[in-house]
């Protein structure tokens, strides 16, 4: 699943946000010669104006889709930017804290723990602003006793883990954490805010375990 994210944000990229870019290049040089038809003036501009927000739009799917930084800078730098789109997009004050030194680290391609990591953020974010009615939530990645902890606490309505989950998002992200031998805990209560905290092995290399 990972692999066909990956394939459709570079498709998206190097074929359709390349294309609507180059459209408004021509429409903003049209533009520049039609200034003395006015209602022609009006279209073109209107038609520009819809490119932009399109163009917006489609960079915000590729980033949700596989975020460059993932792959390029690791899973810190990839949730601090979907930490900064949240807080645009949605007005939620999201706060991320990580003392995750990714250069300790062997992420098993087998199982992507980046990925896992990323998602699991993702998703809750996902959550928090349909179903939590929060205003504030608090990430934090750290490496302890060899495993990935990322929580995500929010101080949103909570509600009663014992119940049955409907539309929160639960089932999938433990189902993925489980992928990556990980394991999910999940505290909240009605009216308390929600704490989910996913906990993954990873592996150590041996001379910054005995450094």
């Amino acid at each position: 699943a990972e692999q066909e994210r990956a394939r459709w944000a570079r498709e998206l990229h190097d074929e359709s946000l390349q294309d609507l870019a180059g459209l408004k290049i021509l429409l903003a040089s049209g533009r520049r010669t039609a200034q003395d038809t006015e209602p022609l003036a009006r279209v073109v501009d209107e038609a520009i104006e819809r490119l932009s927000e399109s163009i917006e739009g489609l960079r915000m799917l590729i980033a949700d889709l596989r975020p460059a930084a993932l792959d390029q800078l690791g899973v810190a730098a990839a949730v601090d930017g979907l930490a900064a789109r949240t807080r645009q997009a949605t007005g939620l004050e999201v706060e991320l804290q990580t003392s995750l030194d990714e250069t300790t680290l062997i992420f098993d391609d087998e199982r992507d723990v980046a990925s896992t990591v990323y998602r699991f953020v993702q998703e809750a974010l996902t959550n928090i602003v349909k179903h939590a009615g929060a205003t504030r939530a608090d990430v934090t990645l750290a490496v302890v006793e060899g495993s990935v902890v990322a929580s995500v606490r929010d101080d949103g309505s909570g509600f009663d883990p014992a119940l049955p989950a409907r539309g929160f998002g639960l089932v999938g992200m433990r189902e993925r954490i489980e992928l990556a031998q990980g394991h999910l805990d999940v505290e909240s209560a009605p009216g308390a805010g929600t704490c989910l905290t996913a906990r993954i092995p990873v592996a150590i290399e041996p001379e910054r375990r005995t450094a």
